[in-house]
């Protein structure tokens, strides 16, 4: 299934002072769990060890939080980050083709510190270990193929 990178706006700076947007590679997520569903975004992330979505996701999905299946982690500011996973089903499709989405078996991570982002991460373990993921960003398009 292909993907085109979705486009936001940004704001010229001293590093970057002829950007005015960035692309990154995002898909549609419906998250399912004991007949409760959520829709949402995740940014495919190569440097993400693992799935993880915000913990209000987990509540809105009847998930418990804290949990005793909890993993702790540091991005990239090296701060202990804790994530507490649950089995979910997740469904991605491209909403602008007729393909088939795709749907999968996801154990995913809630954790406090992604709530500022908005959306979720589909890392190495859960995501790249199911599918092919083949990125050309230089016609910002990506495709995510079962393995």
């Amino acid at each position: 299934m292909k993907f085109p990178y979705a486009v936001f706006p940004a704001l010229p700076d001293a590093a970057f002072p002829n950007r005015r947007s960035v692309a990154r590679p995002i898909v549609s997520v419906l998250l399912q769990k004991d007949g409760l569903s959520l829709s949402c975004y995740a940014l495919i992330d190569s440097g993400a060890d693992v799935c993880t979505f915000p913990a209000s996701f987990a509540a809105q999905l009847g998930i418990a939080i804290p949990n005793p299946k909890t993993y702790v982690f540091s991005g990239t500011a090296d701060q202990p980050q804790t994530a507490y996973f649950e089995n979910v089903q997740a469904t991605i499709w491209n909403r602008n083709t007729s393909e088939k989405p795709i749907t999968f078996d996801l154990y995913a991570g809630f954790c406090d510190t992604l709530e500022h982002v908005g959306l979720g991460l589909l890392g190495q373990d859960g995501f790249f270990s199911r599918f092919k993921i083949s990125m050309d960003r230089a016609n910002t398009v990506f495709e995510v193929t079962p393995a």
